[in-house]
């Protein structure tokens, strides 16, 4: 009975150990860092920016960037700043994006030094529903 107490306390310290390891990071869920898949700039109140949400503040603030792309892959805005989002609006202007399909390219690294990088699209929407 002794060896099997003994076989289940090491089977438990080891779990912990690999658990709490460094390679294992909250960055590494993807649900953790949250990048909108949509959003409606149309003054309503109710998801009118696209912004990067980090609710946990796991990434490292000075390792951030975030770029939105037209479909003619051209860069419509860039930022470095997580709390900057976007309007959707060209580059620093106020000039409105068209309804559509656009392309983002965000790259992260967390406090503890693990690099992300995720890709996809955002659509905007200047209809409401």
């Amino acid at each position: 009975m002794n060896k099997l107490k003994t076989i289940l306390f090491i089977s438990i310290i080891t779990f912990v150990i690999y658990a709490c390891s460094k390679d294992e990071d909250a960055i590494n869920n993807d649900s953790n860092v949250i990048i909108p898949t949509w959003f409606s700039p149309d003054g309503d109140g109710f998801k009118d920016s696209w912004k990067i949400e980090d609710p946990l503040s796991l990434i490292d603030k000075d390792q951030f960037s975030a770029k939105i792309y037209d479909t003619a892959h051209k860069l419509v805005f860039l930022t470095l700043d997580i709390s900057k989002p976007w309007l959707g609006t060209k580059s620093d202007s106020t000039i409105a994006c068209d309804t559509g399909s656009y392309y983002f390219a965000v790259q992260y690294r967390s406090w503890t030094g693990i690099s992300r990088f995720r890709t996809g699209n955002v659509f905007l929407s200047r209809k409401k529903p």
